[in-house]
């Protein structure tokens, strides 16, 4: 009876071990998992996650002519937004071809959209920054907020 008791641990200690390293030499051909190597690109360092900024910072920026870029669709867009914004809807985000391609990458931009109920401005910006410009913000109070604190509009 002891030596069947031996041989099933033996048995699973075995089966366990070999188990473990399939999974590690998994791990290590196919550089997933724990052996899965980083891929950083230059870009990518340098475009940390923009910042928030409040209100009252928005109001700031904006008098130091940021650019305030809206995030929402062009038929919220036109029904009225931020005095000088330029609108570059998320959905249909391509740098290139948008309001603001021949924009300076060192340029502070300010990315919102409607407010806290709306994370197109947060997504946007994490492209902007993707795409190499170094001063992006997040005013995620948005229009919603801007609206009800009075400031400019068009």
């Amino acid at each position: 009876m002891l030596s069947l008791r031996h041989t099933a641990i033996r048995e699973a200690l075995f089966i366990l071990l070999s188990s473990c390293l399939l999974g590690f030499g998994y791990s290590i051909v196919m550089k997933k998992g724990f052996f899965a190597q980083q891929s950083v690109s230059p870009a990518s360092n340098t475009a940390s996650t923009p910042a928030f900024i409040s209100y009252e910072e928005a109001v700031a920026l904006h008098q130091s002519g940021a650019l305030f870029v809206d995030a929402r669709h062009e038929y919220d867009f036109k029904l009225g937004h931020i005095k000088d914004a330029v609108n570059v809807p998320l959905k249909d985000f391509a740098l290139e071809s948008s309001a603001i391609a021949n924009t300076p990458k060192d340029r502070v931009i300010v990315t919102y959209c409607d407010g806290a109920e709306c994370n197109s401005s947060i997504e946007l910006a994490k492209k902007l920054a993707g795409a190499g410009f170094a001063n992006v913000k997040m005013f995620f109070g948005g229009w919603n907020e801007w609206q009800q604190h009075g400031g400019a509009t068009e």
